[in-house]
């Protein structure tokens, strides 16, 4: 028998695998990806391939697309923006993992011009998943920052896979019309272009036969693109919406709208893992699963990402370790009911609570960098800042809404708090180490600074405010809508 190569074999395999995935059906999203014309006024696409344009979105002064005209005649142009969402269907389409800076630039370079400009939205902190999705949706605090947590009542780390795998185990998962099988978000790191296509195609399916009002489609491959291929696989991911918009809306005639909303940033940076193990151990801890003596530490690696949580007994003393392991870049603690973060250079600051205001006490240093912003707001008689305003003037800083943001991690985003939390620089990760042989890290998200943070909502309904948190949108889109947001099953 002839001999096959090891690399022609990995190629025979990439084959099958995303034949498997994506069906041998045709695919249904088929709207061209390029226009062929466009220019200040009109940008038009030849749909059936026979060299004329069939379908012409003509732009307004401010250069988005508000007619839609599939003959080129003024007697055939319809208004989008004169439709009324009553008489539409509204389908969002949610992102794993978009900055807002990537998503600006897409658009300023001529794409999405059927959207309102998007609004920078700020994630909570870590800047995970399901923390975003809790937020964003108005749902009720998840277990654990990832699907493998530390819980302190049972004195054990649990979950992990198999609960990730369960889709049943996050209650947004059940507010989703569409979300691909739990077992391709693996599958989406190794082949990422591939389940982008099948979950696009399968999207677009699901729209053409459900009657409901509102579709919500999430596509978790847009983490994978992210992860793998970096801005560049965001971009794919975003071309991809572009396409899938236009289409409906020919094949509608304009009656429906879109929104469309990412979780969180992405660093847009090549990571290595973190040393933590190796530095935890030499500064005397034991890593273990469960905490019983005073140097025990619980310290959960999941996925690939730039934060990482740990436990124990002295969260004081085991945050100042931490964060001086190459590569991190802040930490932080509950003492009491305030929240305490050190940075790497041995800064420290308190922050505290007060209704929908916070505090900032540097004790050494300046670890959130708000020594020349904070004097530019007003503060109460006891040192209190109002949350919306230190959300605007942060919303760019290099940690967007640090203080409220902070104390919602260790006080309110999940049920089961790690005892410390510690942001990483960008160009290190933490994580499951059985991951690192199949993924190389271009990108990631986790930590708590701005291209992590930083993410967006767009949509052709309306504008949006220009900067909100993720907890803001529900409200938002409700009034955007007028129907509660998101609309239930």
């Amino acid at each position: 028998m002839k001999h096959t190569c090891k690399s022609c074999l990995q190629a025979m395999l990439t084959v099958v695998a995303a034949a498997a995935m994506i069906g041998c059906r045709p695919p249904a999203v088929t709207f061209p990806l390029e226009a062929l014309t466009a220019d200040a006024n009109t940008v038009v696409y030849d749909t059936n391939r026979d060299g004329k344009g069939d379908c012409f979105f003509i732009l307004n002064s401010a250069g988005r697309a508000t007619h839609l005209s599939l003959d080129g005649k003024p007697n055939g142009v319809v208004d989008l923006d004169a439709i009324p969402i009553s008489d539409c269907r509204h389908v969002v389409i949610i992102l794993d993992g978009v900055g807002y800076d990537l998503a600006r630039e897409f658009r300023d370079s001529g794409h999405l011009r059927l959207f309102h400009p998007p609004s920078r939205v700020i994630a909570p902190y870590p800047t995970l998943t399901d923390l975003c999705f809790e937020d964003f949706l108005g749902l009720e605090p998840v277990k654990g920052m990832e699907a493998k947590y530390y819980d302190r009542d049972k004195n054990d780390i649990v979950g992990g896979s198999g609960d990730y795998l369960d889709a049943n185990e996050l209650p947004y998962n059940r507010l989703l019309n569409y979300r691909a099988d739990t077992m391709m978000d693996a599958m989406s790191y190794v082949y990422p272009e591939s389940v982008f296509k099948k979950e696009i195609n399968d999207a677009k399916r699901l729209v053409d036969t459900r009657a409901t009002k509102e579709v919500l489609i999430y596509l978790v491959s847009s983490a994978g693109l992210g992860t793998v291929k970096g801005p560049d696989g965001h971009r794919k991911a975003l071309a991809g919406v572009e396409r899938l918009v236009a289409q409906i809306l020919q094949e509608t005639k304009g009656l429906c709208k879109f929104t469309v909303i990412a979780d969180h940033g992405h660093t847009y940076t090549p990571g290595k893992r973190i040393g933590m193990e190796k530095h935890l151990k030499d500064k005397g801890w034991r890593l273990a699963d469960r905490i019983k003596g005073d140097r025990d530490v619980a310290y959960v690696r999941f996925g690939l990402v730039t934060y990482l949580s740990l436990s124990g007994k002295h969260p004081a003393e085991l945050a100042a370790d931490a964060v001086t392991c190459k590569g991190a870049d802040l930490a932080s603690y509950a003492e009491g009911d305030h929240v305490v973060v050190l940075d790497n250079a041995g800064g420290r600051a308190v922050i505290r609570r007060q209704t929908d205001r916070y505090s900032y006490e540097p004790a050494l240093g300046d670890p959130l960098g708000l020594r020349d912003i904070l004097p530019k707001l007003h503060a109460d008689a006891a040192g209190f800042y109002d949350a919306n305003e230190m959300l605007a003037a942060t919303a760019t800083h290099g940690y967007p809404a640090p203080l409220e943001r902070l104390w919602r991690a260790h006080f309110a985003v999940v049920a089961n708090p790690p005892d410390v939390i510690v942001s990483l620089t960008d160009g290190y990760y933490s994580g499951s180490r059985s991951l690192d042989g199949f993924v190389k890290v271009a990108s990631t998200h986790g930590g708590l600074n701005y291209k992590n943070s930083a993410t967006f909502i767009m949509s052709t309904i309306g504008p949006l405010p220009p900067v909100m948190r993720s907890g803001d949108i529900p409200a938002n889109m409700t009034r955007l809508t007028g129907w509660p947001w998101p609309l239930r099953r």
